[in-house]
């Protein structure tokens, strides 16, 4: 069998170091039919050329890459973006370590082949792969079989659903969050304050500790910091629509694209207590028909602000422009407080400021992943600068940040650096925080510290905690305060999705995968 036996110990070794997964029958089919020897010659390059596409297919479908149906349906998409974007991603892709250390593990190879009989060590691996994940499950069964006799209270709460069974999980996850709604209301008058939503793409807890920014000096001017907020999608277009439906419990992924009840939209329920609503955009919105899903499909039809007069200060992946985001608040701002009229505004602004393949003029380097430290650091200094514009405005208005998914700069075992295929939490737990601008605080030395909200949290208890302060204001003089509001939060367990991956965190706290129709696995990142 040649080098055929490295091509399955490979395998072997990158699925017991969670790199791949390991279709072991497939590949047991393959070890078999490359086995006997042939003496025709014809015959033997027949069984090469046939070999060679199955086993580059075989390791494509063993892999955590996206299905052949994800990449054609994003074809259009990669049309997009700019041949510098295509080189910087190309160049991510070649990691001089693994390329080392391949050459040194063939010489070896080639080296100990005359000696070693690598098909019995190629088969043995093949056949340990189910052996192994047979003694997982019975381990793991056992681990919670102890768990349930010991607190017999923790039991599934749904019939038959097994707490062992990712599946039942998911399942008895989504049908509890079917049945979560959330209204708003006020009491007599209008609302008592502006809301703000600011939606930041590629920004995760990860990210900022990454770039040395986790303590960022902006986050401690909010007033409340959640810690374990999910935003549970890893691309623009389901983060939007996510938070635009955030007033019900967490959806399916493909229910996002289907008919939504309407007490889930956000926005035109926060028209119905007397908001005039906008929407504003620091791009052209037209990469994979973002602006036109904000509007068909988020409840923001005919909202969206013009935002051409602001400045340009870099380009997107796709050379279209990104406009500065300080200048483009202030702007709406001015304009806000000089028209006349006592309704309130909620906005919705979107920012692509940090996203991957982002261009910035002057910057000496051309990769987004050098430029992301400054551009956060800018981003976060023009969030500041508007939120004390605010402030000095002395108008009461309540500013919510919540970012689309993180940028995955660190990348992990088997994403690159920037991909976002697969949702797990270095992506998709961010730094959700909410400011209540114009609220009256005691004088001090020190401003208060934020309060820190570290139970899991996503969509549906961050616009519970604003529906609570529109039904009692916290600019009221008798107003309750922020840590009695959040006492008992609504909280939401862990589960992130895009259109072909599931991650999910279960009762042991263990992150679990799924892609397609495949089995559940580990996701060790």
């Amino acid at each position: 069998m040649s080098y055929w036996n490295l091509y399955f110990l490979v395998k072997v070794g990158l699925h017991f170091t969670g790199y791949i997964g390991f279709s072991w029958w497939l590949n047991l089919l393959l070890w078999l039919a490359l086995l006997p020897t042939i003496k025709h010659r014809l015959l033997r390059r027949t069984r090469a050329v046939l070999a060679w596409p199955a086993a580059i297919a075989l390791l494509y479908y063993d892999s955590y890459l996206p299905t052949l149906g994800r990449v054609l349906s994003q074809v259009k998409a990669l049309a997009g973006f700019s041949a510098d974007y295509w080189m910087e991603l190309a160049g991510r892709l070649v990691n001089p370590t693994a390329v080392v250390v391949a050459v040194a593990g063939v010489f070896l190879y080639a080296a100990l082949a005359r000696r070693v009989r690598f098909a019995t060590f190629a088969l043995a691996g093949i056949l340990s792969v189910p052996l192994v994940a047979t003694l997982q499950e019975r381990e793991a069964q056992i681990r919670n079989d102890s768990r349930v006799q010991a607190n017999p209270g923790d039991a599934p709460p749904v019939a038959g659903a097994d707490p062992a069974d990712p599946d039942a999980l998911l399942q008895k996850f989504y049908a509890s969050e079917s049945q979560k709604r959330m209204q708003f209301s006020t009491g007599a008058g209008s609302p008592p304050f502006d809301i703000i939503l600011l939606h930041v793409c590629s920004l995760s807890w990860d990210d900022m500790e990454f770039v040395g920014q986790r303590d960022n000096p902006l986050l401690k001017r909010f007033d409340v910091l959640f810690t374990n907020f999910n935003s549970a999608a890893s691309y623009s277009g389901p983060a939007s629509l996510r938070v635009l439906h955030g007033s019900c419990g967490q959806t399916p992924h493909k229910k996002l694209y289907e008919g939504i009840d309407p007490q889930c939209y956000v926005f035109p329920n926060l028209e119905k207590v007397g908001y005039q609503t906008a929407a504003l955009l620091n791009h052209d919105g037209v990469y994979e028909e973002f602006a036109h899903a904000l509007e068909q499909r988020g409840g923001l039809t005919g909202k969206l602000q013009p935002n051409q007069s602001a400045p340009v200060h870099m380009q997107n992946f796709d050379g279209s422009p990104i406009y500065n985001d300080h200048a483009l608040l202030s702007q709406w701002w001015k304009k806000r407080s000089s028209e006349r009229g006592n309704n309130p505004v909620a906005l919705y602004y979107n920012t692509i400021s940090l996203h991957d393949g982002n261009r910035v003029p002057g910057m000496t380097s051309r990769s987004s992943l050098d430029t992301y430290k400054p551009r956060l650091v800018q981003l976060m200094a023009d969030f500041d600068k508007f939120i004390t514009e605010l402030e000095t405005a002395g108008k009461p208005v309540v500013v919510v940040l919540v970012p689309e998914h993180g940028a995955s700069l660190r990348g992990d075992k088997i994403q690159i650096s920037g991909m976002r295929e697969i949702p797990g939490p270095r992506i998709t737990l961010v730094p959700a925080a909410v400011k209540l601008v114009g609220l009256k605080k005691p004088a001090s030395a020190e401003p208060p510290a934020p309060l820190v909200v570290n139970q899991p949290m996503s969509y549906l208890g961050l616009f519970t905690l604003l529906g609570d302060m529109l039904s009692d204001s916290p600019y009221a003089d008798s107003a309750r305060p922020l840590s009695e509001r959040l006492q008992t939060p609504e909280t939401t367990s862990f589960v992130s999705e895009n259109a072909d991956v599931i991650v999910m965190r279960n009762a042991a706290g263990k992150y679990l995968m799924k892609s397609g129709n495949g089995e559940w696995i580990p996701y060790s990142y």
